[in-house]
């Protein structure tokens, strides 16, 4: 059973909103993510440059032997990590975040003006 989608930029709003942008975890974690999502981007951008998924190699006698790109294996790894990571992030706002408190009608009237 699927959860809800959660994208980077909502989960950092939502650490924005439950006050642990600041919190030193969740900022090592964030960071992490950027670099396991720039892995993965470069991995992506290297596979479409070679040709797509499948890659051939000459053996013995120019038979051609055709087999899958080898980052096609780094691929799923990268992406688990990048998703274990977010988790994290979410743990982290779970476990140290604040609720936002509920605006009453005379703030959100006094935040109009």
């Amino acid at each position: 059973m699927a959860g809800k989608t959660i994208t980077y930029n909502s989960l950092m709003e939502m650490a924005r909103r439950y006050q642990v942008d600041e919190n030193e975890l969740f900022i090592a974690a964030a960071k992490q993510f950027m670099i396991q999502r720039n892995v993965i981007c470069k991995i992506e951008k290297q596979i479409k440059e070679d040709g797509g998924l499948v890659s051939s190699k000459e053996y013995v006698k120019g038979r051609e032997n055709i087999c899958a790109h080898p980052l096609v294996r780094e691929l799923p790894k990268h992406a688990d990590s990048a998703n274990k990571t977010m988790a994290v992030m979410l743990d982290i706002i779970k476990t140290f975040g604040k609720e936002p408190v509920p605006k009453g009608k005379l703030q959100e009237l006094l935040a109009d003006e």
